[in-house]
């Protein structure tokens, strides 16, 4: 015979009825997790199997696990469960009970069974046993040295929380006959002045060990009639492709093995509606931030070319979503049309646009955008949204915005200025190109006529005849007639005589 146990940790241990009950072990031939909300009487119990699908056991009834899990799950789907279960636990309840709480997850063959005990100052200890029913049996075993003798009374109840109530109901019934009310309680708890000086303090918070459950799903490319499926462990499909799509269903395989598309996300029934079948830990859709986007552009001639090819595939998003894709691929085309929009954000958001194009533009997006991460939410709460409607929208608010980033950026270029030539670029290009400047004289007078000693270097002084009046001299004048007269008459008289 085979006995393995497990330690539960116990969250509220102090109180009297704990909040969580939280168990994890590598055994009985596999991996053990256990998460139980006492109060809530629920519970999950999962064994995993090396390579092999979990097996899973529940209870809304307040019940322990009876026999080993049965049920088949998918190792993500079980670890989304346990998480699901011990996410948000109660609040903290009354610590009245002297004592903590403390107990093991059992295995014994194969078949698991949990034990819980707590001692009550040195009076006696609490057990709680369950049975291969799952019922649970509490036992007050009080000790004979603080009384006459040693005595032992059980009690059985279905759910865990009544079978602890009810125990403490025999701890205060057995403990009476030789003992105060306050000798099995806190004082803090039911004295309040003395509470005041001496408040109380609960116990540290334990770990979960739970934690360390993490199975991933394997997955599977398989053929069907109508083309090809990715199943998990238990033959859930995934996802569908085309006939001639068997290198897509193997890649999109190999993808979900590595735990790249994996996330506890989505409810069962949303799932089964995009056609991912009982896959209730898989994240349809990705959010828009996760999404990389490329560098804007910067080169007019490719600005150009990504505007017209994002316009061109927005365009054929919007076909596909019309037709019967819409509906049967519909998490496909949804992550599709969150890389458009991360490719449009950046087509729009080059330094070569500019203007009101590109202020519509970025309207345009930014609506884009919000249709997508508004059918992301609606999937993250477990609704239906529309998503052919959502497509469609998408489609043309990203049609519109690269058709508008094109024009502006072909605006922005004609009003950028060109860059301002160096010192040296332009003493070179004198040097090479330029010829020597040549004068060039304007057939137009100028007027008012220029100063003589502004005028040009090149240019003749003209002559000037000097006016006749009063700066005549007459005896000068004489003198100078005489002279000339004297002289032809010697010229004459030389002629005569010869």
């Amino acid at each position: 015979m085979t006995i393995e146990k497990f330690r539960l940790n116990i969250v509220g241990a102090d109180e009297d009825v704990p909040r969580l009950l939280l168990a994890y072990g590598r055994g009985c031939g596999g991996e053990v997790a256990l998460v139980m909300r006492p109060r809530d009487n629920t519970a999950v119990l999962v064994h995993q199997g090396k390579k092999q699908p979990a097996k899973v056991w529940r209870t809304d009834l307040g019940l322990a696990p009876s026999h080993a899990p049965e049920l088949d799950a998918d190792p993500a789907a079980a670890v989304a469960e346990l998480r699901k279960l011990k996410a948000n636990p109660p609040p903290a309840g009354p610590a009245t009970l002297k004592g903590k709480w403390a107990g093991h997850l059992h295995c014994d063959d194969g078949k698991p069974r949990m034990t819980l005990e707590r001692r009550v100052a040195s009076y006696g200890v609490l057990k709680l046993d369950s049975g291969p029913d799952g019922r649970w049996t509490a036992t007050f075993e009080r000790v004979g040295k603080w009384f006459s003798a040693a005595k032992s009374e059980s009690i059985e109840r279905s759910a865990l929380a009544e079978a602890i109530t009810a125990g403490m109901g025999l701890v205060v019934g057995l403990v009476s006959e030789a003992c105060s009310f306050r000798d099995t309680r806190r004082r803090n708890t039911v004295d309040a002045a003395y509470a005041a000086q001496h408040p109380y303090s609960p116990p540290r918070e334990p770990k979960d060990p739970t934690g360390r459950y993490q199975a991933r799903s394997t997955f599977r490319a398989v053929e069907l009639a109508d083309g090809w499926a990715v199943v998990n462990d238990v033959g859930a499909v995934v996802a569908k492709f085309g006939k001639r799509d068997k290198g897509k269903a193997t890649k999109h395989a190999a993808a979900l093995t590595r735990g790249k598309a994996a996330a506890a996300s989505v409810s069962a029934d949303v799932a089964t509606a995009f056609g991912l079948g009982a896959m209730p830990g898989l994240e349809v859709v990705p959010a828009l931030a996760s999404i990389p986007a490329p560098a804007s552009p910067s080169c007019p001639l490719s600005t150009a070319n990504i505007a017209s090819a994002t316009e061109k595939e927005a365009r054929a998003l919007g076909e596909l979503a019309q037709s019967l894709w819409g509906s049967t691929e519909a998490p496909d085309l949804l992550g599709r049309a969150g890389k458009l929009i991360r490719h449009a954000q950046s087509l729009v958001a080059s330094p070569l646009c500019q203007g009101k194009e590109k202020t519509a533009a970025l309207e345009d997006v930014r609506r884009a955008a919000g249709a997508y991460e508004q059918a992301f939410e609606a999937i993250k709460r477990g609704e239906k949204p529309d998503i052919v409607a959502t497509l469609r929208r998408i489609s043309e608010r990203v049609s519109l915005a690269a058709a508008r980033a094109a024009k502006s950026c072909a605006a922005g270029q004609q009003k950028l200025a060109k860059p301002p030539r160096s010192a040296d670029e332009v003493a070179a290009g004198i040097a090479r190109r330029e010829k020597p400047p040549v004068a060039v004289v304007s057939m137009q007078p100028a007027w008012p006529p220029a100063a003589p000693a502004m005028a040009a270097a090149t240019e003749k002084p003209k002559r000037t005849r000097k006016p006749k009046g009063a700066d005549v001299d007459p005896a000068k004048d004489k003198l100078l007639v005489d002279a000339f007269a004297d002289a032809i008459k010697q010229a004459a008289a030389q002629m005569g005589g010869s």
